[in-house]
């Protein structure tokens, strides 16, 4: 499986200027269906199709926990929080893609895109888990 993830085109230049803050709430939400488009600048201009709510999913989706910025050299920073879990109950959560947003910013900026590569599902009693990488979830360098 190749998950994939993709920036929108403005994601680096809000957190450099600080319009994205670590005090602003980020949410992941999932969807069945989606097309990426990185000039997308609001939330509402990314379409797409979301996973119904109900089976553990709230419509919007999950807010991060523990969202830092960190200093990684002199020039590079790492934009991290904790991993996002749905438990699915009473039925299954099925999503192929999954966009995080700005969710204090007015018209909820997208920050980047996730392409599961294919649909994947947590059947009832299972939980649904979108797992960040050890080094972050997105890295930057300013020049």
């Amino acid at each position: 499986m190749a998950v994939t993830v993709s920036l929108y085109d403005h994601t680096v230049k809000r957190f450099a200027s600080g319009e994205n803050s670590v005090s602003d709430t980020y949410k992941l939400k999932l969807l069945t269906a989606a097309t990426f488009d990185a000039t997308h600048t609001t939330l509402a201009a990314t379409g797409g199709t979301e996973v119904a709510n109900g089976n553990g999913y709230t419509t919007g989706g999950a807010s991060l926990a523990n969202v830092a910025v960190t200093t990684v050299t002199t020039n590079d920073a790492m934009f991290d929080a904790d991993d996002v879990t749905w438990n699915a109950s009473g039925g299954a959560i099925t999503s192929s893609f999954g966009i995080l947003y700005n969710d204090t910013d007015t018209n909820d900026p997208p920050v980047l895109f996730i392409n599961f590569d294919g649909s994947q599902t947590a059947a009832d009693g299972t939980p649904f888990k979108v797992v960040w990488n050890a080094n972050g979830i997105l890295s930057f360098t300013t020049t």
